[in-house]
């Protein structure tokens, strides 16, 4: 499979039993890294599906990350986990208080140079 990563739903509540756990309410979506779930020398590919022992992944609804046990969710199936998708234009810097600006706003020594995006956001 070429996903990143699993995700489960949990069936049953299940309160944090030491530092490393993390608490389930049913129907809270955990994901689990690939490398995660087969770095047990006894895993195999397919055994995500049937999840037995202790886990460790993310509980998408509160963003805790630990450990809970594979018995207490379902399999949903494969996720990719990614990247935010970048901004389509960077969000402008305000001036620095107190800093080194001409009145006007623009640099010292320099002169204001409006990128496209930005130029019709502003009316520039």
């Amino acid at each position: 499979m070429g996903s990143d990563g699993f995700q489960y739903r949990a069936l049953f509540e299940y309160k944090r039993e030491r530092g490393d756990d993390i608490s389930l309410e049913p129907g809270d979506v955990l994901t689990v890294g690939r490398a995660s779930l087969l770095s047990a020398a006894d895993r195999q590919d397919g055994d995500e599906r049937s999840p037995k022992g202790w886990l460790h992944g993310t509980n998408e609804r509160t963003k805790e990350k630990g450990d809970f046990p594979g018995t207490y969710v379902e399999y949903v199936g494969p996720v990719r986990v990614g990247l935010p998708a970048a901004k389509s234009w960077p969000r402008p810097v305000p001036p620095t208080p107190g800093g080194s600006q001409t009145p006007g706003g623009t640099p010292a020594g320099g002169e204001f140079q409006c990128s496209a995006p930005l130029c019709d956001v502003y009316g520039q």
